[in-house]
């Protein structure tokens, strides 16, 4: 396993192909992993994702001093995170065409949204590697200034955790 406190850097090196595939003139896609924090000690529960989700904001960056203010939904796969991932960037909100309606054009060829969806994948694998498979994963409400559209998927494994951001801004 690579060193999992190096998620983070390791990420924003392995996005940017990604994100320029995905930004246009108007909008901007980010896609970052929060800081990675020990999982270990925790109890088990609902009430557990919620801990470790504001353990990943008090760690500090651009989340810090928020107080997640609900329980994080959880979702019933652990690999439900990798289908939410690759189906935002090829399908979803970020992938610019979407963001017009359905009057616009496509403006990706569908070799573009094949290579979305695999760097997607690259990038969940690179993620893994850092931190060992994702044991369990969920909604986090959290910190969305001046995004037009965001979510934020809380990971967690058997020894860390962490939120992966997705955001669109213009």
């Amino acid at each position: 396993m690579l060193d999992p406190l190096a998620a983070p850097d390791a990420l924003s090196a392995a996005v940017e192909p990604l994100e320029d595939l995905l930004q246009d003139n108007t909008f901007q896609p980010f896609i970052e992993l929060l800081h990675v924090v020990p999982a270990t000690g925790t109890t088990a529960g609902r009430d557990r994702m919620q801990v470790l989700a504001q353990a990943v904001f008090d760690a500090g960056g651009w989340g810090s001093g928020y107080q997640v203010g609900g329980p994080v939904r959880p979702f019933a796969s652990p690999r439900a995170w990798r289908d939410i991932f690759r189906g935002q960037v090829t399908e979803g909100y970020m992938r610019p065409a979407r963001r017009y309606g359905h009057t616009a054009p496509d403006r990706h060829a569908p070799d573009d949204i094949r290579r979305a969806g695999e760097l997607a994948d690259g990038i969940a694998d690179l993620v893994e590697a850092h931190l060992g498979p994702v044991r369990g994963c969920g909604d986090v409400g959290g910190p969305h200034t001046s995004y037009i559209w965001w979510r934020n998927l809380l990971l967690v494994t058997d020894d860390w955790a962490t939120v992966l951001h997705l955001a669109v801004s213009d």
